[in-house]
């Protein structure tokens, strides 16, 4: 059977193809257009509408707080992240919203106890309360990015707080609060944090920590634009800094009373992690050389992109420019700021999207082999269309479900508008940021790895105009397709339901540690066969940009209705199948519980 008759069985008939023209015609869906235009040219009055707004349904009401503006101190155009977890494992994703709050006049943070992040949990009927207060998780510092991990091994997800000043970690103590555990747990980071993910780099058990750190920022630098109005400065006027990779120590006696908790040790120097700086901004852990160790790739910003390997003994090789991640097509460092990671074409090999500055356009790198990458992002039809926009959060996933992954980028400029926009800013969008706000984008993947733009004014992800910065997703309502959260600079953040599915299938997988407190398996890859077509997903939720999404993985499977298999490579190396059954619900596999694959 040839890859195109196995791709068509996964979404059903081969009629189904036809189907699939079409839909991509009445959504606005077109080729790779003109630079920073639209590349859709269905009918806005009969275009069907991918998302719908949530946030007043859903009983979300935060705003992110970027201080007084006037001064053009840098950190206030970063954040802000988000975070889709499930806090008290009652079964549904609950909400987490990095805020950032006031700089004084040296440009260093100033905390007010009315300006702090926010937890929102859901509740049994689909309503989201903040129990921000009472979980002890409304932290008041100038909040960056966000990542969540069970690093205790007790089944719970804790919480790492990425700040410019001093970041925090936070322990779940299982029943609706958090502890902070920054000291007692050995974390020491005061550097301007960005992105953070958790992978179990040694293999030992015990989530890790790896740090993302920016720039060495100084707010009496001064950056004047072209016709010298003052303006946000970039990066490649600062100094980059070292990341911090924090090696978990297991649970023992700290504090003063001798309580049980998670220690970490910072290993950054011997694994070689310090030896180089870089204006990092996203993360994401992954076997990209298929040895069974998980790697780091890290996207800088006016910088070449890291590729940490990991050698197996506690250290790592930097290779990002030797496996063809590291550049632009032409050989030129680019200004990288989130990540998506994904197979995008249904090879069995990672790729990746890195987003850009306006001006550069975004960068695919397709995974080729074990070897590395091939930037590909003109031959995808998703450099044209980038062009002319900042992007910030990505993400690869199958908003349609119709089992391959498309792709979503949240946008909005770090400098001012140097060109006529067709779109206005949204209401929301204070004056002083309105220069700086830019419309997302959705891009449909025709299962080959070549993607479509779609456009639709009555969809409100695609209409608003905003400052976006960090995106997560996740099934927020489990009814088996993706929802999507998006964060805004001085604005609201946006919570929008996935409307894209119809009524194809899908699965959605929890894969678990037992011997690990019944943990996520954070690491862990898993496929599902169904239809005669093997997908493949990361068990990771730390991507895009200062986010973290539902670690549970989802697949689309269009007209099937019947799973064949489940295997999993686990963090530690060890491979099991899992048998398949019926679509269309929520599946645990356990580590353990499965079958050794046939030789």
């Amino acid at each position: 059977m040839s890859s195109s008759d196995r791709r068509l069985m996964f979404r059903g008939q081969p009629v189904r193809l036809v189907l699939l023209a079409g839909l991509l015609t009445v959504a606005g869906c077109g080729d790779d257009g003109p630079p920073g235009g639209s590349a859709g040219s269905g009918n806005p009055t009969t275009e069907p509408v991918l998302f719908a707004d949530a946030n007043r349904d859903l009983g979300v009401d935060f705003s992110h707080d970027a201080g007084r503006t006037g001064r053009y101190f840098m950190p206030e155009m970063v954040p802000p992240g988000v975070a889709l977890f499930d806090f008290d494992r009652d079964g549904d994703l609950d909400l987490y919203l990095v805020n950032s709050g006031a700089l004084d006049d040296r440009g260093q943070p100033a905390p007010d106890a009315d300006v702090t992040n926010r937890l929102y949990r859901q509740n049994p009927d689909g309503q989201f309360e903040d129990v921000s207060a009472a979980s002890g998780l409304a932290d008041a510092g100038y909040g960056m990015g966000v990542a969540v991990g069970d690093i205790n091994n007790d089944g719970y997800p804790d919480l790492y707080l990425g700040n410019f000043g001093p970041d925090r970690l936070f322990l779940n103590k299982r029943d609706g609060t958090f502890a902070d555990i920054t000291a007692t747990a050995g974390i020491d980071n005061s550097s301007w944090t960005t992105s953070v993910a958790l992978a179990d780099f040694d293999r030992d058990g015990w989530l890790d920590l790896y740090v993302t750190n920016y720039v060495d920022y100084r707010a009496d630098t001064k950056c004047p634009d072209n016709s010298g109005r003052p303006d946000y400065c970039g990066p490649h006027v600062f100094h980059g800094q070292p990341d911090r990779l924090y090696r978990n120590l297991g649970v023992a006696s700290t504090g003063d009373d001798g309580s049980p908790g998670p220690r970490f040790a910072d290993v950054s120097a011997t694994a070689g992690i310090s030896r180089q700086g870089g204006p990092g901004l996203g993360v994401v852990c992954a076997d990209f050389d298929d040895d069974g160790w998980p790697d780091i790739y890290v996207a800088n910003d006016h910088a070449a992109n890291f590729l940490w390997i990991n050698a197996g003994d506690g250290t790592f090789r930097e290779e990002a420019f030797f496996r063809g991640g590291a550049l632009s097509a032409q050989g030129r460092p680019q200004a990288s700021m989130g990540i998506a990671c994904g197979d995008i074409d249904g090879n069995g090999r990672i790729d990746l999207l890195l987003t850009h500055l306006e001006g550069e356009n975004n960068a695919l790198y397709l995974g080729i082999d074990d070897t590395g990458f091939r930037e590909s992002s003109h031959q995808a039809g998703l450099a044209m269309p980038s062009l002319g926009f900042t992007g910030f959060g990505t993400q690869f996933l199958d908003l349609d479900n119709d089992g391959d992954l498309d792709l979503l980028v949240a946008n909005g400029r770090v400098r001012r508008v140097t060109r006529k926009i067709e779109s206005s800013p949204d209401e929301s969008v204070p004056d002083f940021w309105k220069i700086y706000a830019e419309r997302n984008h959705v891009f449909l993947n025709d299962g080959t790895g070549h993607f479509s733009q779609c456009e639709n004014p009555n969809d409100p992800l695609l209409r608003r105009v905003e400052v976006s910065r960090g995106l997560a997703t996740g099934d927020l309502d489990n009814d088996g397709d993706l929802d999507v959260v998006i964060g805004n600079t001085a604005g609201p953040v946006r919570v929008y339901r996935n409307q894209a599915a119809g009524d194809r299938h899908w699965l959605i997988v929890r894969a678990v540690l037992p011997d690990r407190g019944g943990r996520m398996a954070l690491g862990a890859r898993v496929k599902v066969t169904a239809g005669g077509t093997t997908g493949l997903r990361l068990v990771q939720p730390a991507s895009s940009y200062l986010s973290s999404s539902d670690p549970r993985v989802h697949f689309g499977l269009g007209d099937v209705d019947r799973v064949t298999s489940i295997e999993v490579d686990w963090p530690d190396g060890t491979r099991e199948v899992f048998s398949g059954g019926d679509a269309d619900r929520i599946v645990t596999v356990s580590k353990g519980a499965g079958q050794e694959p046939a030789q």
